[in-house]
């Protein structure tokens, strides 16, 4: 374990550490800090939303599972001649709409991400009216100031038992091949009232928020499958253009995202450049999830609104018609998040040359 004395607590001295370790390997354990010792697993420098000045310092200091979650623990120190106005704009666009509004659970925040098995474990969510993370007090870290390193816990989904390595996705960071560890890490801070300055013991996680706290659903998502959707939004074959529902439409939503009418007009293009004949079939199809009669329904108001940004991207001349096939034509197993992603699917049929 690579460690830093406890009278580290300024990050003019964690800075020095930062350099050397961002170069070499994290450490190799992280099970608990013992009174004189700082661990410090993997740092990233960041700069968020700052355009001038240097970078501030992302240390993890612990992943660790308890009952039902997992608690890391990590810092953020500001580095001397920062220009930042704000200590939280070091963390980045994404997570500070995560924090304030609750909005990309999906993405954005501290994520987990398992690389053997392509799962990304994603924050628990809180049930408080007014809390927006499931995560020690934050707000104090508007508060900081150059040459201080602050520790904050944030809770994600449980990790499953064999996982033993982990890449921590923090203040829009990659820190990978964190080892995983048990139980909270001690000692706990003498004072539990924010801010916790580094290397003067641990928060604990309040046990009440963590006891009231949801799970994402789903708790993690593959890897694989948002790549997917990302290269494959549109996908071509003879006399077939499908287009894939999630990049189309909000979940639940038959109403064309702004990325959605792009891809529709992108699809248009690629059928004009095919010299198809004039008489087109868009057909939407859903996965299993929810009753067959609303998966219908969602289907057929799916291919419509596909079909009516067709038209508009086509120009006259074309017929289109438009049909829905609920659940009942999958391309793949709805057992599996990967398989009912592409059975969400909106497909264009058209006959070559005629």
């Amino acid at each position: 374990m690579t460690t830093v004395r406890s009278t580290l607590r300024s990050i003019g001295a964690a800075t020095a550490v930062a350099a050397l370790l961002v170069a070499g390997s994290p450490a190799s354990s992280g099970t608990a800090a013992a009174a004189d010792e700082i661990p410090i697993l993997g740092q990233a420098l960041t700069m968020g939303t700052v355009t001038a000045g240097p970078p501030a310092v992302v240390t993890v200091h612990g992943v660790q599972r308890v009952d039902n979650a997992t608690i890391v623990y990590w810092s953020l120190g500001i580095p001397d001649g920062s220009q930042a106005k704000f200590a939280a704009s070091y963390f980045g666009p994404s997570t500070l709409l995560f924090r304030s509004k609750r909005t990309g659970v999906n993405q954005s925040d501290v994520t987990l991400t398992d690389g053997t098995a392509g799962l990304t474990y994603r924050p628990m969510e809180p049930t408080g009216k007014f809390r927006t993370c499931v995560c020690g007090p934050s707000t104090t870290m508007t508060d900081l100031t150059p040459r201080q390193a602050q520790v904050i816990w944030s809770a994600v989904a449980p990790l499953p038992a064999g996982v033993a390595t982990v890449d921590v996705t923090i203040a829009e960071q990659v820190i990978p091949n964190v080892p995983v560890g048990d139980g909270p890490l001690l000692p706990l801070a003498e004072n539990q009232e924010a801010p916790f300055v580094l290397g003067m013991g641990w928060p604990e996680p309040d046990p009440e928020l963590l006891a009231t706290a949801r799970t994402s659903q789903p708790a993690a998502f593959e890897l694989t499958q948002r790549v997917s959707n990302i290269e494959q939004s549109v996908t071509t074959s003879t006399g077939e253009v499908a287009l894939a529902a999630d990049v189309l439409f909000a979940k639940n939503s038959a109403t064309l995202t702004a990325k959605g009418t792009k891809t529709v007009a992108d699809a248009a293009a690629q059928i004009k450049a095919t010299e198809t004949g004039k008489a087109l079939t868009v057909t939407g199809h859903a996965d299993s999830d929810g009753s067959n009669s609303y998966n219908q329904s969602l289907s057929e108001k799916r291919a419509k609104a596909v079909a009516a940004a067709l038209a508009e991207a086509l120009g006259g001349g074309y017929t289109i018609t438009a049909v829905g096939k609920g659940e009942t034509e999958p391309i793949a197993s709805n057992k599996t998040t990967a398989g009912k992603a592409k059975n969400r699917r909106v497909s264009i049929t058209y006959t070559e040359g005629q």
